[in-house]
């Protein structure tokens, strides 16, 4: 067996990295140098100052600039320079969107260095600024920060001068370090700015803003409740919240805390509270939990608008809107007894049992009688509406039958149909469609959307009413015209008390204009909808809904 000599092994030998290390060495002390410099401060101008001197340091150099870009206006500007003392010069901007291939734009293009060893053989510089200030040699790099440019730095010499590219990874590792300050310190000054903005808008808000921890203790106190409540801030601060809360309350706030924990946020909760001179004031409150980074709640935020003067202006127009209702109904009846005698009267006349008259007598009377007929509408639909407002109005519901109903009522108004030939008719699905609801009011209802819509129509026009299902437990009624149509400025007041629409030859209808308005209260009152839609020029469909059977917790019906 032969056995294997073993072969000797030679060293192996290990270039001398001396002169790399000392390079390398030089470059980390150069970079962290630029890092600490630009790090140091938030001062957009200190940072760009003291890393252009520190780059020129490391460098060896002494003419250098910084240009930063300008988003809105998209030029670059000088911000920064050394050497470079020309007055037009660091005046002169570079706009990115002008056509001229300057050496910004070609930077900014390709967001790559542009190294020029001798700018006397350049015909970019033969003209230019740095040509005048003995500059010979320049490196141009790009600012950047996360893929976005935001300006560029030159280093020059005044010697000729050919920048290795260990110079130009250092000076483009400077403009990222440079690039990262910037958007650093442009980052803290819009949340310095967003800061200070907010507290102003906190402080000098109309309404109290008040800010507690778990406890109630007030942590912060604007400027709006200091007038709301009378204490100044250095009053208050430190202070429990229950100093506002009236007497004879002392769960308030915790009853307030246990509902944000459960529902998140309070809002328009009307309270009352205490000010430091012991008047009590309204107030409408919201209150919010207060999270710190770990969405721990931490305090509670609370809102407070003083509502005492609305609260006593909308008292004061209870009190006067029931002493309109009480006047307006007094009156419509003490005009009702002498317009029954009037009437009464005028009847009697015009049956002859005061004795026999002559054709202009009876004209006249038959005048007198169609302008009483329609004052006693017009006082019937005031004390309508003021026993609506008064709730002294009682349905009495009951099955009806919607399409025999909508029939009884086109035939009592089809005569004023006739006279200007008028179609009227009522259509229907289903004969045996039923509604829960009072006869007398759906009569009323009916009587006025119908009427409504033949006064508008003109001759030859039509008028259909149409009953149908909408849904399992909702009846829809319509009644459609061809008559001129509502402006849309007109159709979102169409149903307001003693608002009239303007007709075609743009005259007030006659009437109180209470006739929808008192439509809407009634259908409402059944737990209905009404509502409107028409084009102009082709007409216009009031439609109501009513509740098919007696309501138990019925949805709302859809339009």
């Amino acid at each position: 067996m032969n056995r294997v000599k073993p072969t000797k092994r030679r060293p192996v030998k290990v270039p001398h990295k001396k002169g790399e290390l000392l390079r390398s060495t030089r470059e980390l002390s150069a970079l962290l140098a630029v890092a600490k410099t630009a790090t140091q401060s938030l001062d957009t101008e200190k940072v760009l100052n003291d890393t252009l001197d520190k780059s020129l340091e490391i460098l060896g150099s002494k003419v250098g600039y910084i240009r930063i870009l300008d988003p809105e206006t998209r030029d670059l500007m000088v911000r920064a320079a050394r050497g470079l003392s020309s007055p037009e010069f660091l005046s002169t901007i570079v706009p990115l969107d002008s056509d001229h291939r300057s050496i910004g734009k070609i930077v900014f293009e390709t967001r790559e260095p542009y190294i020029s060893s001798n700018l006397r053989k350049e015909h970019r510089f033969r003209h230019g600024f740095m040509r005048k200030e003995g500059v010979v040699s320049a490196a141009f790099v790009p600012i950047m920060s996360k893929n976005r440019f935001m300006g560029m730095m030159m280093v020059g010499s005044a010697r000729y001068h050919k920048f290795s590219k260990y110079e130009i990874d250092l000076l483009v590792a400077f403009g990222s370090q440079l690039g990262a300050a910037l958007e650093n310190a442009h980052l803290y000054e819009e949340v310095r700015e967003g800061k200070a903005y907010i507290e102003n808008l906190v402080e000098n808000a109309g309404d109290a803003i008040i800010s507690t921890d778990l406890e109630d203790r007030i942590l912060t106190w604007n400027r709006g409740a200091e007038v709301i409540f009378g204490y100044s801030k250095e009053d208050i601060v430190g202070k429990i919240l229950a100093i506002l809360v009236p007497p004879g309350r002392p769960g308030e706030l915790e009853e307030i805390r246990s509902k944000v924990q459960r529902t998140g946020v309070i809002r328009n909760l009307e309270i009352r509270r205490k000010r430091k001179d012991g008047v009590m004031i309204d107030v409408a409150l919201a209150v919010s939990p207060i999270h710190d980074t770990a969405g721990r709640t931490t305090g509670y935020l609370h809102l407070s608008k003083d509502i005492t003067e609305n609260k006593r202006y909308e008292q004061r127009l209870k009190e006067l809107d029931k002493l309109k209702s009480d006047f307006v109904s007094n009156v419509s009846h003490e005009l009702r007894t002498p317009l029954t005698a009037i009437k009464g009267s005028v009847d009697n006349m015009l049956d002859g049992i005061t004795g026999s008259m002559n054709e202009k007598q009876t004209r006249y009377l038959a005048r007198i009688k169609s302008n009483a007929d329609r004052l006693t509408r017009l006082i019937n639909e005031l004390l309508d509406l003021s026993r609506i407002e008064a709730g002294k109005i009682d349905l009495k519901p009951a099955n009806l039958s919607l399409v025999s109903l909508a029939q009884e009522v086109a035939e009592n108004i089809r005569p004023l149909a006739l006279e200007k030939l008028i179609s009227l008719e009522v259509a229907a699905a289903d004969d045996g469609t039923t509604a829960w609801a009072d006869r007398d009011k759906i009569i009323q209802v009916l009587m006025n959307l119908i009427g409504n819509a033949v006064k508008f129509t003109p001759e030859r026009g039509k008028v259909t009413v149409a009953v149908h299902k909408n849904g399992d437990r909702w009846v829809e009624i319509s009644v459609a015209d061809t008559g001129p149509g509502i402006l849309p400025e007109e159709a979102t007041r169409i149903f307001d008390r003693f608002y009239q629409i303007a007709q075609a030859e743009k005259q007030k209808a006659k009437g109180t204009g209470l006739g929808l308005a008192i439509c809407k209260a009634l259908v409402e009152m059944h737990g209905g909808k009404i509502w409107m839609e028409s084009e102009v020029g082709k007409g216009s469909t009031f439609s109501f809904t009513l509740p098919a059977e007696r309501p138990f917790n019925i949805p709302a019906p859809a339009k």
